[in-house]
């Protein structure tokens, strides 16, 4: 009789081991795919910083040359860039 009550609690707490394994593997999960969202939404934040501050030089480059077809070609860009981010209605609330 003892030793069943032993067992018995015994496989009860093995059966409450495996229900918290899964709930920690599904917190696992869910914390994986919120890291590779961010460090998505984080490359895509980089790639874009790196156009802007490529249209930038080049803007001030074409400035310091007095290209002012190219820099009228570049207002078109930033207005472009402008739009796009007014359009962005993410987690920050817009903008960039």
């Amino acid at each position: 009789m003892l030793l069943e009550v032993e067992m018995r609690k015994k496989r009860e707490k093995t059966r409450e081991m495996e229900e918290q394994l899964r709930a920690d593997r599904a917190a696992l999960e869910a914390m994986e795919n919120e890291r590779l969202m961010l460090m998505s939404e984080r490359d895509d934040k980089i790639a874009e910083k790196k156009t802007v501050d490529k249209l930038v030089a080049d803007f001030l480059q074409a400035d310091a040359n007095g290209d002012f077809e190219a820099q009228k070609a570049m207002e078109n860009q930033i207005v472009a860039l402008l739009s796009r981010d007014a359009g962005n209605t993410g987690p920050s609330g817009g903008g960039s």
